[in-house]
C-alpha cells in the first residue's frame, strides 16, 4: 500500500471537554464528540470554545504495520491516532474525546484495546468513547482498534481536542472538532475457510492451541478476547499457538495467510 499521510485538520467550532483534568464523559456521562445524538460542543454550548490564541486543529490517523490508510479489513488491527494540533502559543495541557460509528446506523465501530498512559475507555449508550486521562501534556492519543465484522460498511471516527492554558477555567483554550470517515476494504480475493479446511483444537484447551490444516505457507495469527482485546499475535509456527498466558475466558482466534482466513471460538481453561 502507497505510503502517505491521510490527516484531518479542521479549524473548527471546539469541543465540550470541560476545563479540569477529568473529561466530560467521565464527569457528566456525556459524549461530546460531535457525533450523532452526542450533547452539546462549545460552538453551542460556550465551553472552551475554538476562538483561544492556540488555533487548534485536530488530526486521526489509521494505521497498520507503520504504513497509514484510508480504509479498514475487517476483523484486522489497526492503530488509532488523534493529534490536537496547534499553530500558535504554547498550551500547558491537551483534552479528547473520539468514537467510531458505523455510518449507515450510528452504532458503535469495533473495538479499542491497548490505549496509552494518557487515555481511557467509558461507555456512554451502549457506544465506546475514549478521552484524556487526567492532565496531559502530551498533544497525541493513540489505541489499538479492532475493526468491525465485514459489511460494517463506512466507519466515520468522531473526534474532539482541547488546546488548554492550565488556568483552571475556560476562558483562553482553543478547541477542535471534526471527523474522518474509513472505507471498508473490498476483501472479496480473501477465502473465508470452513471447519473441513482449517481447525483449531483442543477446544476447551489449557495452554496450546493445535492448527489442524494442510496448508503450507506463511500464516499469522491473532487471539482477542470475546469483548475485542487483542492478547496475543504472531507467526504461526509449527502449526501451533501458546497461549499460556493469558487469562482463563472465550477468545476469538484467526490464522490467515495472503488470500484466506480462519476465525473460531475458543475455550481458555
Amino acid at each position: 500500500m502507497k505510503k502517505y499521510i491521510y490527516s484531518l485538520m479542521l479549524v473548527a467550532a471546539g469541543a465540550t471537554l470541560i476545563s479540569n483534568s477529568s473529561g466530560r464523559g467521565t464527569v457528566s456521562g456525556q459524549g461530546a464528540s460531535g457525533a450523532p445524538g452526542d450533547g452539546t460542543t462549545c460552538s453551542s454550548g460556550g465551553c472552551h470554545g475554538s476562538a483561544g490564541p492556540f488555533a487548534a486543529d485536530i488530526e486521526v490517523l489509521l494505521a497498520k504495520d507503520g504504513e497509514v490508510v484510508t480504509e479498514y479489513k475487517p476483523g484486522e488491527t489497526y492503530t488509532l491516532a488523534v493529534i490536537v494540533k496547534t499553530e500558535t502559543g504554547n498550551p500547558a495541557r491537551y483534552g479528547f474525546q473520539m468514537t467510531a460509528l458505523v455510518d449507515s446506523d450510528n452504532t458503535a465501530a469495533g473495538s479499542f484495546s491497548d490505549l496509552s498512559s494518557n487515555a481511557k475507555a467509558l461507555t456512554i449508550n451502549s457506544r465506546t468513547y475514549l478521552e484524556h486521562k487526567g492532565v496531559s501534556t502530551q498533544d497525541d492519543f493513540t489505541a489499538t482498534w479492532t475493526a468491525p465484522a465485514a459489511g460494517s460498511g463506512d466507519v466515520i471516527v468522531y473526534a474532539a481536542g482541547i488546546a488548554a492554558n492550565g488556568n483552571g477555567g475556560t476562558s483562553g483554550d482553543s478547541g477542535a472538532l471534526g471527523q474522518v470517515t474509513f472505507t471498508e476494504a473490498d476483501v472479496s480475493n480473501v477465502k473465508v475457510l470452513s471447519s473441513d479446511e482449517m481447525n483449531f483444537y483442543p477446544n476447551p484447551t489449557n495452554n496450546f492451541i493445535k492448527v489442524d490444516t494442510e496448508l503450507n505457507q506463511n500464516m499469522v495469527y491473532d487471539v482477542l478476547h470475546i469483548n475485542g482485546a487483542k492478547v496475543a499475535s504472531g507467526n504461526l509456527e509449527n502449526n501451533s499457538i501458546d497461549i499460556s498466558n493469558i487469562s482463563n475466558g472465550l477468545y476469538i482466534v484467526t490464522v490467515s495467510g495472503d488470500d484466506f482466513i480462519y476465525r473460531q471460538k475458543i475455550y481458555k481453561r
